[in-house]
């Protein structure tokens, strides 16, 4: 994927909460309007009258779309521009998603969800694009741990501002349509040139498995199985006996819970073998899904918030720790590109999980979705146990990077983190390290 590189008028003395405030006040608006929709839209759909396996369908579409944006959005950036480009992407979505309330079969609800993931990658990519220009290098760590909260605490103050809404009704969906198109507000208060050419970054997938085998399984688990929790979730919760409000909290307890324990984790990793942080996150999980295999509407509801809490921590930080897990054992000129095809994997994770997770509770029971978790992440666990025991025969010189909280949006975020651009600036035709922008990268097909 290519990307545009702008040159921001803002000097370098700028003051960075100005220069980053638009774009970060944008992914506000952007993921509380997800919020709304995130835990209600299975819900909706559940109510139209569509089966449970017909909801993971639709929600495999939404994660086919955000796939097709990360891969092909930047045929569309580069040749408008970043401004234009923002406005399009902002107002298909909101389009698509005040289209829901007007589609009632399945190949309209399937093709709307599609263009909403589409557009939800386009507007990642051209947000992480203009931090890209807009921070110096070495502001990057700090702007990308406000930008990984922004991302994840708005998202789950939609799903909590939500649980009374009726998900037979517009208004979740009118509102989620007004905070998407109220982000294009700030985001035309940004000063800055038009694109110049970008740089390529290839996908390697064979080469990442040569780096990391376990890194890559991680972050295709983390696909796999968080991922198809956000459509499985509120299902599990009404099945089991739960009314809206308390299903709503449940996953915003997920969200929340994959938000702030992502840091006291990475920290950790920090400090061990990340490879022993992986087993550890594996153990974890499994531990946490076995008494949610006989979870029901009798088990105490704070116990219950507790462990989907904890379940959406060791599952978000499959995907961060794998990713450094991974850089630790890669030279440093591979970092971007490894990175970005490790997204790519978790993206191929997401479109398998939904239709999978929700057959399980669909086929057989509302807790089968916790035998599937189970039976991955035993697998996983497994795998990295046996690289574990095959390590002194195949011993990689490993540096220890400094953990990152990643969000899963676009390619992009790995052109502007601080060691992946430090990496990369005696390659041909990069930046030098020491400059207030350089290009952003995206994955090439």
């Amino acid at each position: 994927m290519n990307c545009a590189h702008t040159e921001p008028l803002l000097g370098p003395d700028a003051p960075i909460p100005w220069r980053v405030a638009p774009p970060l006040i944008s992914t506000a608006l952007i993921m509380l309007g997800s919020g709304f929709l995130g835990s209600l839209l299975p819900l909706r759909f559940s109510a139209m009258g569509l089966s449970d396996g017909v909801i993971g369908l639709i929600a495999t579409a939404e994660a086919l779309g955000f796939l097709t944006g990360c891969l092909y959005g930047h045929r569309l950036i580069a040749p408008v521009g970043l401004e234009r480009a923002y406005a399009t992407f902002a107002s298909l979505k909101s389009v698509a998603i005040l289209g829901l309330y007007f589609a009632q079969s399945v190949p309209a609800l399937a093709v709307l969800r599609f263009l909403i993931g589409v557009n939800a990658a386009g507007l990642a990519i051209i947000v992480e694009s203009w931090l890209n220009a807009l921070v110096p290098n070495a502001q990057r760590g700090r702007v990308l741990t406000i930008y990984v909260l922004v991302y994840g605490l708005f998202f789950g103050v939609g799903q909590l501002f939500s649980q009374s809404l009726d998900v037979r009704g517009p208004q979740l969906l009118i509102i989620a349509g007004i905070a998407t198109t109220l982000a294009l507000v700030p985001m035309v208060a940004i000063d800055v040139r038009a694109p110049v050419l970008p740089r390529r970054v290839t996908l390697d997938i064979l080469k990442a498995l040569r780096t990391s085998p376990v890194s890559v399984t991680a972050c295709l688990l983390n696909g796999l199985i968080l991922t198809a929790f956000t459509t499985v979730g509120p299902l599990f919760g009404v099945r089991i006996g739960f009314d809206q409000q308390r299903t709503v909290l449940l996953m915003a307890c997920v969200s929340l819970g994959g938000l702030f324990l992502q840091w006291p984790i990475g920290y950790l990793s920090d400090k061990v073998d990340r490879l022993h942080a992986l087993i550890g996150l594996g153990v974890g999980i499994v531990a946490i899904a076995v008494p949610l295999v006989w979870a029901d509407h009798r088990m105490p509801f704070a116990l219950l918030a507790l462990l989907f809490g904890v379940f959406g921590g060791l599952a978000e930080s499959l995907y961060a720790v794998g990713v450094a897990h991974a850089n630790d054992r890669a030279v440093a000129t591979d970092y971007v590109a490894l990175s970005a095809t490790l997204l790519f994997v978790w993206a191929l994770g997401s479109t398998i999980g939904p239709t999978v997770g929700t057959y399980a509770i669909q086929l057989i029971s509302p807790n089968a979705f916790f035998v599937y978790v189970i039976s991955l992440t035993l697998g996983f666990t497994l795998f990295a146990v046996w690289r574990l025991s095959r390590r002194k025969g195949d011993r990689v010189v490993e540096t220890h990077e400094e953990f990152l909280a990643y969000p899963q949006t676009s390619p992009e975020i790995y052109a502007w983190l601080p060691y992946h651009r430090e990496a990369g600036a005696g390659l041909p035709g990069a930046d030098p390290p020491a400059a207030p922008d350089a290009a952003p990268s995206d994955l090439n097909s």
